[in-house]
């Protein structure tokens, strides 16, 4: 049954960024100091799309990982940043986390890797706060979601640059109207960062996907771990 109300959600400097599609048609932006202020808010019906690691390995690389990097290879396959182990979210710093890895696997962790994981703990917290919403949260990453926007071809323009920035602007334009250059307006500089207004729309646009039926994921039958959440990347 197609669902109501759909929401794309990326992480950003003030917490985290929503975009909401309404049952008006309307799609409005807005920003959550926390991620469980999200959740206690939206009905468990609802489809939360958002780019964040949700499903933790106790030990091993996730294969959604492994397989997103594939399919991003070689332009945008950095984007896709290695989750944190389970054991390692409470790590009070980066070299505790990196010596807590290094006692499991025998490598230690990455500074990329650790800087997300305050914001995966938050989520893992959350979930575990409002268990009403363990199943209507999906894991995302914005690159995987504008590859298959794209019609499979990788972007070929990082994020971050003016034409990266142009580039999936106009593909979320033939989606969403004009929506995305107005989030991108309004948004406050200090609290939302220009490609987080994109992440989240491309977030909404996969979220719908979700809700419809629609959607793919990798892998196409997603892992669980330990706690019974999915470890898998949709789109």
């Amino acid at each position: 049954m197609e669902r109501s109300l759909f929401l794309g959600i990326d992480g950003c400097p003030a917490g985290w960024y929503v975009v909401r599609a309404h049952m008006s048609g309307l799609i409005t932006g807005t920003v959550y100091a926390r991620f469980a202020d999200v959740l206690s808010v939206v009905p468990p019906e609802c489809v939360i799309a958002v780019d964040i690691p949700i499903g933790l390995n106790a030990v091993g690389a996730r294969r959604c990982d492994e397989l997103a990097r594939r399919m991003l290879a070689p332009k945008r396959s950095a984007s896709v940043i290695p989750a944190p182990l389970r054991p390692v979210l409470d790590a009070a710093c980066h070299r505790d986390a990196s010596a807590m890895r290094r006692g499991i696997e025998g490598k230690g962790m990455s500074i990329q890797s650790f800087a997300i994981t305050g914001k995966v703990r938050e989520v893992d917290l959350a979930l575990a706060t409002f268990p009403d919403h363990q199943g209507n949260v999906y894991e995302v990453h914005p690159e995987v979601c504008f590859t298959h926007l794209n019609g499979g071809q990788v972007m070929a323009f990082a994020k971050k640059s003016a034409a990266g920035r142009a580039e999936r602007l106009g593909m979320l334009a033939d989606r969403f109207g004009e929506a995305p250059a107005r989030l991108e307006h309004e948004r406050v500089k200090r609290d939302v960062n220009a490609d987080d207004v994109l992440d989240a729309l491309v977030a909404l646009w996969s979220a719908m996907r979700i809700g419809t039926g629609q959607h793919a994921s990798l892998p196409a039958t997603p892992d669980h771990d330990g706690l019974g959440r999915r470890m898998a990347i949709f789109y």
